[in-house]
């Protein structure tokens, strides 16, 4: 009677060692983690179809597309000025690219419009005698010749006589050279082929950048 009691008590601390075992067992498996939701930032613009800029970075020289050159039609002076007067050099509008002087040729024009005055009136006295019908007409045009101007064109020549007289004392040559020198020292501030504009102070004629 005793080993039955054992053995049934045996039995029953083996089944609850079995169930105990299980219920430590299962009470130590770890809860899963629930995944968090990630928010993602998006920057969104409006579609505009337009045209889009290729810039392309590069190095090198610069060359200009329309390249002109200046020369100088007159003789004179090159003045130095505050910039170098090279290939690549920058000037504003309004700048002096060149300066030229002009006051020795200025000189030689005022001679020889002297010279062309002291003709004329070295034959006014014979004009009066021989041609007292033309004289008042040249006598008005000493009346208007200015040094300091330009030189008037000469009266008509009416006659044969009044052109073989005037021809004979040379003065329709003088004349002529007066114009050649007077047109020539006008190129010293004539518009340059640069773009470029002349002024002239006191006796200096310089090119301007337009």
């Amino acid at each position: 009677m005793r080993k039955i009691i054992l053995a049934i008590l045996g039995v029953l601390l083996i089944v609850a060692a079995y169930f105990g075992a299980k219920a430590i067992s299962d009470s130590k498996t770890t809860p899963r983690a629930r995944p968090e939701k990630a928010v993602k930032t998006v920057f969104v613009d409006t579609v505009r179809n337009k045209l889009v800029p290729i810039l392309v970075p590069a190095n090198g020289n610069l060359v200009a597309r329309q390249r002109l050159e200046l020369f100088a039609e007159v003789q004179g002076v090159f003045l130095p000025s505050n910039k170098l007067f090279r290939p690549g050099q920058r000037y504003r509008k309004g700048e002096a690219i060149i300066r030229i002087n002009s006051a020795e040729y200025a000189a030689s024009v005022q001679s020889a419009k002297s010279n062309l005055y002291n003709q004329i009136t070295s034959v006014m006295p014979d004009l009066r005698l021989d041609y007292p019908d033309i004289y008042p007409k040249w006598a008005a045009y000493l009346q208007s010749f200015d040094l300091e101007n330009t030189t008037p064109k000469l009266p008509s020549l009416d006659s044969d006589q009044e052109k073989f007289f005037i021809t004979g004392r040379g003065i329709l040559t003088s004349y002529y050279n007066v114009k050649n020198l007077e047109q020539r020292l006008s190129k010293f501030g004539h518009r340059g082929h640069l773009g470029s504009r002349g002024s002239k102070t006191r006796g200096i004629y310089q090119y301007r950048s337009l």
